[in-house]
């Protein structure tokens, strides 16, 4: 079974907003479909919060299975948004907390399930840290190494 997923459109009708999917579509102009600019607007900030200390999938439409309902809700939101629909304060909560816990899985290095296919070296791979340690004096009858 796949441990990182492609969300698609399919997916956010499957949660119950296909009307509002539906909506933001007929209400685009120009041949940028907003649902899949919300999806692709959610993968990126997911695979950037947790690129930090994880590797990610080679794939880069796909998010830890772990934070598939987060990509949802933050798509979703963003079609909201779009078209005008003001968000209720239980779902600006939501996104306060959403966007919280992308921050402490960024900062705190949060591990989440490894890709299905990790990518080597692309895009956003965390990279390790310099290792800075401290020179040994030695100080003896013959040397003043440091003095």
């Amino acid at each position: 079974m796949s441990r990182w997923t492609t969300l698609t459109i399919d997916h956010l009708k499957a949660a119950g907003y296909g009307s509002l999917v539906d909506r933001a579509r007929s209400l685009s102009v120009g041949a940028i479909d907003p649902g899949q600019e919300a999806i692709d607007n959610a993968t990126a900030r997911i695979r950037r919060a947790v690129s930090k200390a994880n590797a990610l999938d080679v794939d880069t439409t796909k998010v830890p299975n772990s934070l598939k309902g987060v990509a949802e809700k933050l798509a979703i939101y963003d079609l909201m948004e779009r078209i005008g629909m003001p968000l209720s304060s239980d779902q600006e909560q939501k996104l306060r907390d959403i966007t919280s816990d992308l921050n402490r899985i960024s900062d705190d290095g949060i591990k989440v399930e490894a890709p299905d296919e990790a990518a080597g070296t692309g895009e956003m791979q965390p990279s390790p840290s310099p290792r800075i340690e401290p020179k040994t004096r030695n100080f003896t009858d013959r040397t003043t190494d440091g003095i």
